[in-house]
């Protein structure tokens, strides 16, 4: 779900019409987004994407601009903040996230610049914490924290959705399609790192901490808390028969993150079924709905939303 590349499919006897997601939005924007409507407009502002790296190799080290350098120097509305949520794991799976206890800034320039210089590696764990991965963390990764996905993940990155904006500031000395070493962005990385997010701070405020909001009888909601600058929230819907959900103003992205497969039931009536991994979306509009487990499984769903307003960071006004 990345809604900038996103077209939907029409079908009517046997003829298909495809056209490009904003057209759902310009006509239903209120209808698909609730409450939030007002602020992002026809911008669908959440997006569902997958890093593959399980028999890979690591993602590059980077940053997404802050807020003000975005709209500033690339005229978009907001930042990529985003969370990664680790759907696989293989064993001694890292993530990295966050700065070394008392980096210095100018020293890790110069380890950069001499890397690019010469093709000789960084040592990024000097500077970088390198953090191991499990099935079901929230790596919280807020606009001008230093990041990377390590070899052995399967990562469902849940992200606000502007277009392409990602300052590589290292990419592990790999060359592109014509043997050059592939480029780099440390001007406009260092333009936007934050150093403060370091040491005790990268576990205090960057790895999400569930706890349990409601439970019943073979049922339990979660929450996956996000970062204080994120304007998305999350929560884990666990249930081994069927789950009741409010939509409550809010369009909800959600993803079957446990189990082979989740049947949506909505309040008009609609019934589908999705798979292991599969993105759906239930628009605000919507109301309720019905998650069933319809073997009995054991099903995990995360679902991520829209805060309400009074809970945004300062500066989130996209229109």
């Amino acid at each position: 779900l990345i809604v900038p590349e996103n077209g939907l499919l029409f079908e009517s006897d046997g003829r298909l019409l495809e056209v490009s997601f904003d057209w759902l939005m310009v006509a239903h924007a209120e209808a698909v987004l609730g409450e939030s409507a007002a602020a992002f407009g026809t911008e669908f502002p959440v997006r569902f994407d997958f890093l593959d790296t399980v028999q890979g190799g690591n993602l590059s080290v980077q940053v997404h601009p802050r807020r003000a350098y975005i709209r500033r120097h690339f005229g978009e509305a907001i930042t990529q903040d985003e969370t990664y949520y680790i759907l696989e794991a293989e064993p001694g799976a890292l993530a990295y996230l966050g700065f070394q206890a008392g980096v210095d800034p100018d020293a890790f320039r110069q380890a950069l610049e001499h890397s690019a210089a010469t093709a000789t590696p960084l040592d990024v764990e000097r500077y970088v914490v390198a953090r191991p991965t499990h099935k079901h963390d929230l790596l919280l990764i807020p606009n001008g924290t230093i990041h990377g996905a390590g070899a052995g993940n399967l990562v469902l990155e849940i992200s606000a959705t502007p277009y392409i904006f990602t300052f590589k500031l290292y990419d592990w000395l790999r060359l592109d399609l014509a043997g050059q070493p592939r480029p780099l962005n440390l001007a406009r990385g260092f333009e936007n790192l934050d150093f403060e997010r370091q040491g005790a701070h990268v576990a205090a405020e960057l790895i999400s901490q569930p706890r349990v909001l409601a439970e019943g009888d073979g049922w339990r909601v979660v929450h996956c808390p996000t970062h204080a600058e994120h304007f998305h929230d999350v929560h884990r819907l666990e249930f081994n028969t069927a789950l009741e959900v409010n939509t409550d103003g809010s369009a909800h992205i959600l993803s079957l993150v446990e189990g082979r497969q989740v049947t949506l039931e909505t309040a008009s009536g609609l019934r589908r079924r999705f798979s292991y991994a599969e993105t759906f979306v239930v628009p605000a509009a919507a109301g309720r709905y019905r998650l069933v487990s319809e073997t009995g499984e054991a099903l995990q769903v995360v679902k991520c939303f829209i805060k309400p307003a009074s809970q945004w960071p300062a500066g989130v006004t996209p229109h």
